[in-house]
Formats: structure tokens, sequence, C-alpha cells
């Protein structure tokens, strides 16, 4: 008997959450399981130099099929998302959701998402957050970024809590670089910039960090802020807009 293909895949870039990890996939799968039928989970180790990984591998034999873990090289957040992305669009699985692995992203709010699915393409969490002013004048930073260099009114350009119709984002992802370094950053701008999308929101609580570390640390913003832009901006001179809304 051959088994259905999931309908959903959830995405979870992982970096040194040694401390968190198994909690943070024991409370998912307790809500996953309560809500969806048929999903896989993909956690993606970027490289950790803990005991995440192997954490990982034994949690995998736990949840047999439905937890799938990819090793590789450090390479950043964002390209640990867009390869789960694109991992869910080579399958052909219809939804794709992302989260972190730190603890912050909380299960409670999963149903709502789901139960509006067929509303929307793209449905971003609003975060109310909880783990400090440099962060949220981070995000605000960012989304006026966008708004005022690129006319694109992200709703929440890097919020980790987000459900996407995976064919819808095909384009947009075809159009993100390889090296590009917040790829969901870059994501949400072409998904705003492309006709036709159905954007949703849903506010979320964002909690503080159970454990590991940031990808970006605070003292690097302004470096990586100045990287984004510069690759934002290639985008756009290379005609990624164009591209995606045909």
């Amino acid at each position: 008997m051959t088994s259905r293909p999931p309908e959903l895949m959830i995405v979870m870039p992982v970096y040194n959450e040694q401390d968190s990890i198994r909690t943070v996939i024991r409370d998912w799968f307790s809500e996953l399981l309560r809500v969806v039928d048929n999903f896989v989970m993909v956690a993606i180790d970027d490289g950790s130099h803990d005991g995440t990984l192997a954490i990982l591998r034994e949690l995998e034999s736990e949840f047999e099929s439905k937890l799938e873990v990819i090793s590789r090289e450090n390479r950043g957040h964002g390209q640990s998302c867009l390869q789960g992305y694109q991992v869910a669009a080579g399958r052909n699985i219809p939804f794709v959701f992302q989260i972190d692995s730190d603890g912050q992203c909380d299960p409670q709010y999963f149903k709502r998402f789901w139960d509006l699915r067929d509303r929307f393409d793209v449905i971003y969490g609003k975060r109310t957050r909880e783990d400090g002013t440099r962060r949220i004048l981070a995000s605000l930073v960012l989304r006026s970024l966008l708004l005022l260099r690129f006319n694109a009114n992200c709703i929440d350009p890097n919020v980790p809590y987000r459900l996407m119709r995976t064919q819808a984002c095909s384009h947009a992802l075809n159009a993100i670089p390889s090296d590009f370094f917040l790829a969901n950053v870059a994501l949400a701008l072409l998904l705003r910039k492309s006709p036709g999308i159905r954007h949703g929101e849903l506010p979320i609580r964002f909690r503080e960090r159970s454990g590991g570390e940031p990808s970006v640390p605070l003292s690097k913003f302004a470096e990586k802020a100045l990287q984004l832009y510069r690759q934002l901006k290639a985008l756009v001179d290379r005609g990624a807009f164009k591209s995606v809304a045909k």
C-alpha cells in the first residue's frame, strides 16, 4: 500500500540548540498530530558545533517518517530556510510552514493558520515580541527599509512563523540567489511584489528564547543590515521583481 504524500512540510532551521531542541520538537509534534492528518517536519542542522545534531538523530528515530534531519555546513539561517522551501517545492508538497527552533514560536497559534490555508497564499504571524527592545527595533527598521526603499509593505518580513502555499511561491523561490544572506526576507519581499498573491496575517506572541544563540548577534546587526540592503538592491537591478510578476 502506497502512503499518501504529506500535505504539509514544516521547515525548521536549527543551529546550536542542544538545550531546547527536544522540548521544542516534542511540543510542536503534540500540536501538529492534533491538527494535521499528514505532515513531515524537516529539521535542517546548519553546522551546529554542540550536541544538537546527535539529539536530532535521536528524535528522528523516535518520530520516524514524520521527522527528517538534514545536516549541512554552516551557511546561515536564511539559506537553511531557502533549502527547506525548495525541498517542499521539489516534492510537490502543497503547504510549507516555517518555524524556528529556539522556543520562541508557540505552537498554540498553528491551528488558526491551518484553518485559513485555503483563503491565502501566504499567512504571516504578526509578532508581539517579548525578546527585548533591541529586537523590536530591528524588526521595525527592516520593515521600514522595505517600505521606503522598495515600496513593499511587508507584514513582518523576517518572521519565522509563516504558512505558504508552495506552488504560489515557486517563481519567487527561483528568483532568490543561492548566496542570499536572509533568503526568507527576500521571499517575503518578492511575494509582496507578486501580483495575485493573497497575503494574510494573524497575531502571535513571540516568546523569549529558551536557549541557543541568535543566527545574527545584535553586535553584527548594522553590518548584516547593510549586506541585506545590497543584496536586495541587486535583486531589483537584475529584474527579479519583473520575473515574479509574470
